[in-house]
């Protein structure tokens, strides 16, 4: 869950909604500046069922006992986390091969600092679990040599394959710290963030995207990769800020709380 307070409540957003309003919105990629990368189905559910592994934590309220709330995503237990991402990688993995490939292309960037793309990310992995998670990316990634080879169409360069995957693996890091925004943010909010880098086309470099809130629901996104304005809803629920005195009473709280759609548009710079 996405977790954030304002006046009082906890504004809180569950794993999958954020995947899934991020696929959403993906499926708007694209335009002159911005090229639709190939593969751009398997893509779009990646990015639409990154967290699916977290429907069952969303559903069962993960619950602090020491602060009395519920557990926000970073805060996770490291174990829960592996498995929860693990269990969805094998899921989108069965439906989409390529999808699931960049499912735990996604999953295993959490722990290494997206792989080099942004060295000022990454899970702070405890020293008595880092022997279990080195196995587990070592694991993960031997599996996608014999993913790749079946989805690698030997009459092109294997190396255009692995650039085109790359390309794509950079949008997913895009939409879901897009995505990350706007769930963790209210409408009013002019806060700047800055994304990337992602290429425009497979053979450009990187460049970086800034994004800042406008105060009334939209946001600029700076270059812009859509193919017009984006406007997105976002599932959000509200509880009292408080200390809970045990799991059912946070869990019954979220089940009480109605869901309140909140209405965002990405739009272009203005020149």
């Amino acid at each position: 869950m996405f977790i954030t307070k304002h006046d009082g409540q906890l504004y809180i957003v569950n794993q999958y909604d954020h995947s899934v309003q991020a696929g959403e919105v993906a499926r708007r990629w694209g335009n002159e500046t911005f090229a639709r990368p190939d593969h751009f189905e398997s893509l779009c559910l990646a990015v639409q069922k990154h967290d699916i592994g977290w429907v069952e934590s969303d559903e069962k309220v993960l619950f602090n006992e020491q602060t009395g709330q519920p557990v926000p995503f970073l805060s996770v237990n490291l174990l829960q986390h592996v498995d929860f991402y693990g269990k969805g990688y094998e899921q989108v993995k069965d439906e989409d091969l390529y999808a699931g490939l960049l499912v735990g292309m996604h999953w295993i960037g959490l722990y290494t600092s997206r792989f080099g793309y942004d060295p000022s990310f990454t899970f702070n992995i405890p020293q008595e679990l880092a022997s279990f998670i080195d196995e587990n990316i070592t694991k993960t990634q031997k599996d996608w040599v014999e993913m790749k080879m079946q989805l690698w169409n030997r009459k092109e360069r294997r190396s255009l394959f692995e650039d085109h995957l790359w390309m794509n693996y950079e949008i997913v890091q895009l939409m879901d710290r897009l995505s990350q925004y706007v769930s963790m943010h209210q409408a009013d909010t002019k806060n700047e963030w800055v994304l990337g880098p992602v290429r425009q086309t497979v053979d450009s470099e990187g460049c970086m995207i800034t994004i800042q809130g406008q105060g009334d629901g939209t946001v600029v996104v700076d270059p812009f990769p859509f193919d017009d304005v984006v406007e997105t809803t976002v599932l959000a629920r509200k509880i009292p800020d408080i200390q809970y005195g045990n799991h059912k009473e946070v869990y019954d709280a979220m089940e009480a709380a109605p869901v309140e759609k909140v209405v965002w548009k990405f739009i272009p710079k203005q020149v």
